[in-house]
């Protein structure tokens, strides 16, 4: 086994992986970058969206109430340094929207998602304990059913590189 081998199956085993991957119709498993990246691994789902619309009826759909500003809310200035706390008070805004914050950590059917969103695409990750256990696994299932009657694109693979598994990087995990 090489090195990428042994840090892609150091917490779960290739037949699990494989498992869950024929188990899951749309989320993918990311493994982290890991390192001094601060990341931990995930199941992720991209969905691709044309305008503000549709941006926020796919978040209707799930139950997830979006915070929409009337006007714009004070945003950090480019070059200026800000103590971490008066940071941390700006809204995080979507690009490409007129004002409505990131959603961030949300409730979708009960469960705890993490949602975040760029101009033109929608981030689902589920796994907030830097790895992803079988009860994620079974939370993506139900996730899915809820995305089963939604009309935006999927982003297959949602992160493109080896780190995701996925058809494009191991399609014989999906056969």
């Amino acid at each position: 086994m090489d090195r990428w081998q042994q840090y892609l199956f150091e917490a779960h085993p290739e037949a699990t992986l494989r498992n869950w991957a024929r188990r899951l119709q749309k989320f993918r498993f990311f493994r982290a970058y890991g390192g001094h990246a601060n990341d931990g691994d995930s199941l992720d789902v991209c969905y691709a969206y044309q305008d503000t619309g549709e941006l926020q009826e796919f978040f209707a759909h799930l139950g997830v109430k979006l915070v929409m500003h009337e006007t714009q809310p004070p945003q950090p200035e480019p070059d200026v340094s800000y103590p971490g706390d008066v940071y941390a008070a700006f809204p995080s805004l979507i690009p490409g929207t007129r004002w409505i914050e990131q959603p961030r950590y949300c409730v979708i059917d009960g469960h705890k998602v993490f949602a975040w969103c760029e101009v033109g695409k929608i981030r689902l990750s589920i796994g907030m304990n830097y790895e992803v256990t079988p009860s994620d696994v079974t939370v993506a299932e139900a996730i899915e059913r809820l995305l089963e009657n939604v009309s935006l694109t999927v982003i297959e693979p949602p992160i493109d590189n080896r780190n995701c598994i996925c058809p494009k990087f191991y399609p014989g995990y999906f056969s």
